[in-house]
């Protein structure tokens, strides 16, 4: 894939349909299936900008923690004893096994249940 500016704003001015005159904007329907505006939405809007995750309401108590994903990546939001809101990626450093299976919880800390690595 080709990933110069003029190759990005050329797939994405043929995904949108704009007719001023008629008051007709829409957006293709292969927007939503192409391949390639998938990984170019990963690398420009995911992947190479900063993502809101969440309001600090969502985790009021310490050791309150969610899972989400940006983009691929699988993230831990969690509230530390300090009261601190913390974000990590949602793998051990050591194997990459996923920490926080579960949706939502309340933890001390994140255990590897690889090898029993805590965070």
């Amino acid at each position: 894939m080709t990933d110069t500016l003029d190759h990005v704003s050329a797939t994405l001015a043929d995904a949108l349909v704009e007719d001023a005159e008629s008051g007709r904007y829409q957006v293709r329907r292969n927007i939503f299936t192409d391949e390639e505006i998938f990984e170019l939405e990963m690398k420009h809007i995911f992947e190479g900008n900063w993502v809101y995750l969440a309001h600090e309401s969502q985790i009021p108590n310490i050791g309150d923690y969610f899972t989400t994903y940006i983009g691929r990546q699988p993230i831990v939001i969690s509230r530390s004893k300090d009261g601190e809101l913390n974000c990590l990626i949602n793998a051990c450093s050591h194997r990459g096994a996923m920490l926080c299976r579960r949706k939502t919880d309340n933890r001390a800390n994140f255990t590897c249940p690889f090898h029993g690595w805590t965070f």
